[in-house]
């Protein structure tokens, strides 16, 4: 396995160097912009792929950099990628770039981009998605949660072990995600998805196999990249559980409802599409799924995990946490209301503490530029140009956030200076930004305290053999992620 790791590293490095010698030095448009690079004395190819493994820390530097005229925070500055270059800029922009349409600044081309869409079969073509979710999703909270937290109930009863007499382990991230699959499906294509083991793992393994797909992928450029997409495992299997998802769930749900209309998401797609494109039953499928599987379930899988983890090391919280939720839910969780769960000030803002310290990226925002574009002091942006703000080094520097390296759990629920995880700033890019920000991170927000006020209610939690220390992040390039291998210990409490 070493052997094999090594020369995977070798032939990336190689590849990134062909690459390099052969590109077009089209930089020059760059040249007043420092470059953030791990050594002066390496060559870029170098650079370039020690990138994957320290991203994280070289856009913190770039952040924290000093020249000998200016903060590199103050400026925008070149971060140098396997796969290209991305362009971070300063806070004085936030303002300026985040009302720009999709047609001077595309958000979707930049996620296109990121998740390698043409590999990962990822559509984010159409606003059908988002606009359903807006004009939606969000407006039947109040009716859609008694339906949530039912299904909830029974993925609580199913996925978790019985832990009545003994401490028993759970795998954090597979557990969260098959309850959300669970819970949200009913709420997506009705009450048939939720308990079909075979929809639930295919949504399981497709949000692995597009990870693997991009981690492969991305280091070669852009004219290799379908000759070695061809070989790779995960791309087929991408292919055949899209294939699976379309032509034996989806398209016979679809074609169904001419017959006789649902109530959930897919309906609603279906009523609000305007153009024979989203009306497809193919296309149509294929933007269920990627709703479903990477921005509704695996984004908030992710930060659940991180939460959970911060909940473990921090256990002084959890008191004081399950007072408030006991509080709020005056009739119990099984009756929770919308209402209720929004009121649950401490838990938003431990939920909130806990991704400002551990994102899911160092950088968000992301954008391409559709046209060249010239901002008010004079900086110049072509088309076709990447980019991003350091979301992460944002939300830890001490003069946008006070004690900023500090967990502060509750710092967000104080009366004065309430901010919810939702309410989006420079301070919290998490869902992104300006226009063309998540529409549906409120939904999130009442999903993961759904599970989270269970959790915190009704089990006490730790790590193997009482260990407090918390695990450290996985990263691939800005990318981040909870450490997979981690077990959490659960016992229910009153239990001896």
């Amino acid at each position: 396995m070493a052997l094999i790791a090594l020369y995977l590293l070798i032939t990336t490095a190689v590849i990134i160097l062909i690459c390099e010698l052969g590109k077009t030095k089209d930089s020059s448009k760059y040249l007043a912009i420092p470059i953030v690079r791990y050594s002066n004395f390496l060559p870029n190819f170098l650079n370039r792929l020690i990138f994957f493994f320290a991203g994280p820390s070289l856009i913190h530097y770039g952040y924290n950099k000093a020249s000998a005229i200016t903060l590199y925070k103050d400026v925008p500055y070149r971060i140098l990628k396997a796969d290209g270059d991305l362009i971070v800029l300063p806070q004085r922009y936030a303002d300026e770039l985040k009302h720009c349409p999709s047609s001077v600044l595309s958000s979707s081309d930049a996620q296109f981009e990121n998740i390698l869409g043409e590999y990962t079969d990822v559509l984010i073509e159409s606003k059908l998605p988002s606009l359903t979710v807006s004009k939606r999703l969000i407006p039947m909270m109040n009716k859609l949660l008694p339906r949530i937290i039912e299904e909830m109930d029974h993925a609580f009863d199913a996925e978790l072990p019985k832990c009545d007499e003994n401490w028993a382990s759970i795998d954090p991230y597979n557990t969260i995600f098959r309850l959300l699959v669970r819970s949200t499906s009913r709420i997506i294509a009705g009450p048939v998805m939720a308990n079909n083991e075979e929809w639930i793992e295919t949504v399981r393994t497709y949000t692995l196999n597009v990870g693997k797909t991009i981690a492969l992928l991305r280091p070669f450029p852009d004219f290799l990249r379908p000759l070695v997409a061809k070989f790779l495992p995960s791309v087929k299997s991408l292919k055949e559980q899209m294939n699976y998802i379309k032509e034996d769930l989806f398209i016979p749900l679809i074609l169904s409802r001419q017959e006789v209309k649902g109530d959930d998401f897919l309906q609603w797609m279906l009523d609000l599409a305007d153009n024979d494109r989203d009306r497809d039953p193919d296309f149509l499928a294929q933007n269920l799924f990627i709703v479903m599987s990477l921005a509704v379930v695996h984004t908030s899988t992710m930060a659940l995990t991180q939460t959970v983890f911060d909940l473990v090391v921090h256990l002084e919280y959890v008191p004081l946490l399950r007072d408030e939720i006991e509080t709020a839910l005056e009739n119990g969780w099984k009756n929770g209301t919308f209402k209720e769960f929004l009121s649950m000030r401490r838990l938003d803002s431990f939920l909130r503490e806990s991704q400002r310290l551990n994102p899911s990226s160092e950088v968000n925002f992301h954008r391409i530029a559709k046209t060249n574009i010239v901002l008010s002091d004079g900086l110049q942006i072509p088309a076709g140009t990447h980019i991003c703000f350091p979301s992460g080094p944002f939300s830890r520097d001490n003069s946008i956030v006070a004690n900023a390296d500090k967990f502060a759990g509750f710092r967000w629920s104080d009366g004065r200076t309430h901010k919810s995880m939702t309410r989006i700033g420079v301070d919290n890019m998490h869902f992104g930004f300006g226009r063309q920000a998540c529409p549906g991170r409120a939904f999130a927000a009442v999903m993961m305290k759904a599970i989270l006020s269970r959790l915190i209610t009704e089990y006490e939690m730790q790590f193997k053999n009482g260990v407090v220390e918390r695990p450290a992040n996985l990263v691939n390039g800005e990318q981040i992620f909870p450490n997979l291998r981690i077990k959490v210990f659960l016992k229910k409490i009153g239990s001896v």
